[in-house]
């Protein structure tokens, strides 16, 4: 009975120890073939090629360098953060060490509103030339209104800035840079000519034979959002004309001298406009903004200088003259008096010399009365005596 409760017993181990161990393989062979299964999708180190997805798969050699440049460009953020920190951080130290103000911190940036500024100049960037630019136009173009809201924001009287027209690629673009509609700018889907009177636009175009003398606070001074390195040549302009839009072109020509094309970027016409607003100065501003690959030289504006201060002394000697004619109408009343008092006197002078004349004349003519009775009488004498003489001799 015991044998064979041992040997029931021994089977039954027996049989559970197969039926694990077969589980075992089992399992194995189901493990071995999944992973044999994700070997065969993923690659493996038998020297079989590693199968991309589709889109990769799809994608160019240039646009797979992209792909590649960028994901080593995220790996490279934050150190390159960390770098621009330690170097601001040290320009703030030689900057204390020099005795010079240090650059304006993110706090009073932000207290450096549009709203709070003093100059009241809009400057609006019209960017509906979508279809006109490539990526990396557009690319360049993010970048540049980025450029001009950083300019702004840290100027001492920031102008009012619109960035206008926003959709298609630059929206895209505006959105992957960072949350846009929280800067300081007044950021719209709409056109200018919904946001704009038409009478107060004014297009800026080089080729615009218009010249720009003055910034008007009334005034709008649209920015072409083009960039297209010189492919559609004269496109701002006929959109100015075609709309019946004021244009203008920056006074280039009447201060400096440019060894290469007038066409500037966005961002260089926006520095210019920012710095005539501080100022007064369209030489200074151009001198100052224009990078020295554009071959600037400063023209003579001595005459011009000496004719404008002439015409602005004249202009301020314009009470003077009037003070000075009223002066002189008093002095000419003043003196027609003293001449009619004088002329006066003289009339009287006149009258009483007539009455001495007249007087005088009759006086005259009693005394030749009397000389003309003694003449008859001494003619009547002698001819009396005569008379007598004639007798004797007879």
């Amino acid at each position: 009975m015991d044998l064979k409760k041992e040997a029931s017993e021994g089977d039954g181990s027996c049989k559970c120890e197969s039926v694990t161990n077969a589980d075992a393989v089992n399992s194995t062979d189901v493990a071995g073939s999944s992973t044999a299964v994700s070997s065969s999708n993923t690659g493996t180190t038998d020297g079989s090629t590693e199968e991309k997805p589709t889109e990769v798969q799809n994608l160019s050699k240039r646009q797979l360098r992209k792909l590649k440049k960028h994901e080593n460009w995220l790996k490279y953020k934050p150190i390159k953060r960390a770098k621009d920190k330690e170097k601001k951080k040290q320009r703030r130290r030689d900057a204390k060490e020099k005795g010079e103000e240090p650059a304006p911190s993110r706090k009073r940036l932000k207290l450096n509103t549009m709203a709070k500024s003093d100059c009241r100049v809009s400057v609006a960037i019209d960017c509906s030339f979508d279809s006109y630019m490539q990526e990396r136009d557009i690319l360049k173009l993010g970048k540049q209104i980025r450029w001009c809201y950083s300019t702004n924001r840290r100027a001492a009287n920031p102008v009012q800035l619109h960035v206008c027209g926003i959709h298609g690629q630059i929206k895209t673009r505006l959105d992957g840079v960072g949350d846009y509609i929280n800067w300081d700018i007044n950021s719209s889907e709409k056109g200018y000519e919904e946001l704009f009177d038409i009478d107060s636009m004014v297009y800026l175009s080089s080729d615009s034979p218009n010249i720009l003398t003055d910034l008007e606070p009334d005034k709008v001074y649209i920015i072409g959002g083009l960039v297209d390195h010189n492919h559609h040549k004269g496109l701002c302009h006929q959109v100015a004309v075609e709309k019946g839009l004021a244009h203008a072109q920056l006074p280039i020509s009447e201060y400096i001298q440019l060894k290469s094309r007038k066409v500037l970027t966005i961002n260089h016409v926006f520095e210019i406009l920012l710095s005539y607003t501080e100022t007064k100065d369209w030489q200074k501003a151009f001198y100052t903004v224009l990078p020295q690959r554009k071959g600037v030289q400063l023209k003579d504006l001595s005459g011009r200088r000496e004719m404008e201060s002439v015409s602005k002394l004249s202009s301020d000697e314009e009470p003077v003259s009037k003070l000075s004619s009223d002066e002189e109408s008093v002095s000419k009343l003043s003196s027609d008096e003293e001449e009619s008092d004088r002329e006066l006197s003289n009339d009287n002078q006149i009258i009483n010399s007539c009455d001495n004349v007249g007087s005088q004349g009759h006086t005259d003519s009693a005394e030749g009365h009397d000389r003309k009775e003694s003449f008859e009488k001494d003619c009547d004498h002698i001819a009396v005596c005569d008379s007598k003489q004639l007798d004797e001799t007879l």
